[in-house]
Parts: C-alpha cells; sequence; structure tokens
C-alpha cells in the first residue's frame, strides 16, 4: 500500500505562491517549495513535472484574481470613469504585491495554451468595458493592447522606482490615460 502524501498540489501551489509573493517569481525554486512544505524535494515532482509547471499554477491564479479584482474595482457610470478606474485598479493591483505582479507576465502565454487563456480571461473586463464604451469592435484589441503596454510599464516603473526625475506621478498617470482614452467620452 503506497504511503499517503503528505502535501496536496494544491498546498503546494499555495506554498509557491507566498514564495513568490515573498521572493519573486525568478527566486522560485524546486528546493523551496520543498523546504517550505517540509518534504524532500523528489515527492514535488509526483505533483509538478518542473519549476515552471508549479510556477504555471501560481500564474494562472494570480491572472484569475487580476480578473476578479478589475471586475469588482469597476466603477462609475461614465465609459470613461469606469475605465480610469479599471485602469486605477490595475495599477493598485500591481504597486500593492510586487513579486505577485511580476508572476503575471512570464512570457509563457506564448507558448502555453492555458496561460494564454488566462491571460484572455483577465483581458474580458478591459474588452467588455471598451466594447460598452462604443469602441468599434476592430478597435477594442489594439487599444486595449496599447492600454495594457502603458499600465504595464507604468507600474513596472513605479515597483522599480524608476520615476524620479521630479514632478507628480499621479499627474503622469492621469494625463496618460487622459491621452489613451481620448477617444471615449
Amino acid at each position: 500500500m503506497p504511503t499517503p502524501a503528505k502535501t496536496s498540489p494544491a498546498q503546494l501551489a499555495s506554498i509557491a505562491r507566498t514564495l513568490v509573493e515573498t521572493t519573486g517569481p525568478d527566486a522560485l525554486t524546486m528546493g523551496a517549495v520543498a523546504a517550505s512544505a517540509g518534504i524532500k524535494p523528489p515527492s514535488l515532482y509526483k505533483h509538478f513535472a518542473d519549476r515552471a509547471a508549479i510556477l504555471k499554477v501560481v500564474e494562472i491564479g494570480i491572472l484569475h484574481e487580476l480578473e476578479a479584482y478589475l471586475r469588482r474595482e469597476t466603477k462609475g457610470v461614465a465609459p470613461k470613469a469606469r475605465l480610469i478606474a479599471m485602469a486605477t485598479a490595475y495599477r493598485r493591483f500591481g504597486l500593492a504585491a510586487p513579486n505577485r505582479y511580476k508572476a503575471i507576465y512570464s512570457g509563457n502565454a506564448f507558448t502555453d495554451p492555458e496561460i494564454r487563456t488566462a491571460c484572455l480571461f483577465s483581458a474580458q473586463p478591459l474588452f467588455e468595458e471598451l466594447k460598452a464604451a462604443g469602441i468599434a469592435e476592430a478597435r477594442i484589441l489594439p487599444l486595449s493592447r496599447t492600454l495594457v503596454a502603458f499600465l504595464h510599464g507604468f507600474v513596472l516603473m513605479e515597483i522599480g522606482n524608476a520615476f524620479n526625475l521630479g514632478g507628480s506621478i499621479e499627474e503622469a498617470f492621469d494625463s496618460s490615460l487622459e491621452t489613451i482614452l481620448r477617444e471615449i467620452a
């Protein structure tokens, strides 16, 4: 009769998530997960093929969390106000837990269909808001790419304390959003 597992995949993913949030996605190792779980590293391979597999579970979970957060935090009546609220929520999400945020753009969406699906899932609130704002279908994807690229870059620069030339960061954020969303009433 086999020995019962001391940890489940969900428990190991939770441990990996905590490690990512504490030390960053680049520092996540199978050894660190095993040590935190109180097991030997080979035991992890019963549940996850490698580091990429456990990081994938963490990344997908964070993307789903981002989607729910954006839906919950998008408020307002006017389309532009709702999009500004969503962009501001996205920024808060990233700044609240920088290491968690850094895990969601791993680049694996290009090669992993499950991560790609999670990325598209997390973008649905933005697509829906742009459609509700009356943006033509052909413009939704390009405009969402522009907005997400701006937000991602802005958040990473804030996390890295790269805004050190003076001026108000809030004014820069607000005026950039105004420029990107200028076609929305």
